[in-house]
């Protein structure tokens, strides 16, 4: 696994002005950086401080301004600044457009939560989707996937933060088989393992509605690894991009933001594949 310090989450690559949708992908990960601050700092620690705030105001975020923050925080303005800049952004203003943005995804999450009847509904739709998964990632695929990653110099991964936790588990499974994964969360972009890797690599990017994926795709551009991508985003963009695609289900399911295919069916996938890697390559102590 890539492990950097707070400092390198300040390495960012340029935005493509040009095209709108492709953003820093530090971006996506603003809550799991403010997380981190407050997990991995003193209480008196100014970072802290102003990570929590944000935080504790994150529902009045928008209509706070830099005056405001500095005062509420002891702090001085240029300290804020130097804040956004520390986890990816180029000042306040830029860390409160991407507050809004997730704001967008909370409606949309709480929308899904608040159906009716939502045990019954999300146990038929896990029920649904397992089938159709059971069907897509059939013995063929799976052993397809598990030979490149047995075959492959360097297994890299490169996926949003909320699929990191079910990559970190395949991650740590599979070093029981002698085979080490590394994972690159959107939270820490540095290029160096990208760029070292070539043909006997295989590089797998998660990411469920293809968000991630189209933001990722200058960093990724020029990495000359074999490539596949894992989603529900049927965009035919990617087709260009991946040297295969793996989609979880037949329709797009892109909009449906957290459902159970992005949040259920990543796990159901690489417990699949794991398997099918321990039967075929796996040395399992008894």
């Amino acid at each position: 696994m890539i492990l950097l310090n707070q400092e390198m989450i300040v390495k960012t690559f340029t935005e493509r002005r040009e095209v709108p949708w492709i953003m820093n992908i530090n971006r996506l990960s603003l809550l799991s950086s403010l997380f981190s601050v407050i997990n991995e700092n003193n209480q008196e620690d100014s970072n802290y401080v102003l990570a929590h705030y944000f935080l504790e105001h994150y529902h009045r975020l928008s209509e706070l301004n830099i005056y405001e923050v500095a005062a509420d925080c002891f702090v001085s303005r240029s300290s804020v600044r130097r804040f956004c800049k520390s986890i990816g952004y180029e000042n306040f203003l830029d860390l409160k457009t991407a507050f809004s943005e997730y704001d967008d995804q909370y409606s949309h999450y709480m929308i899904h939560v608040n159906r009716e009847n939502y045990r019954e509904t999300l146990t038929r739709e896990i029920n649904e989707m397992i089938q159709e998964l059971d069907k897509r990632m059939n013995v063929d695929e799976t052993e397809k996937i598990a030979d490149k990653i047995y075959e492959s110099r360097y297994v890299v991964f490169l996926t949003s933060d909320t699929s990191t936790s079910v990559i970190r588990e395949f991650q740590q499974s599979m070093i029981f088989h002698g085979k080490i994964i590394r994972v690159i969360s959107d939270a820490y972009t540095d290029k160096t393992l990208i760029n070292t890797l070539d043909k006997q690599d295989i590089l797998i990017t998660i990411s469920s509605t293809g968000t991630f994926a189209k933001a990722s795709h200058d960093y990724i551009s020029k990495c000359n690894a074999h490539k596949i991508l894992v989603t529900v985003n049927r965009d035919k963009i990617f087709s260009d991009w991946y040297d295969k695609v793996y989609h979880l289900s037949a329709k797009d399911r892109s909009n449906e933001g957290r459902g159970v295919y992005g949040k259920y069916g990543i796990n159901y996938m690489f417990d699949v594949i794991y398997s099918t890697y321990v039967r075929k390559y796996g040395k399992i102590k008894k």
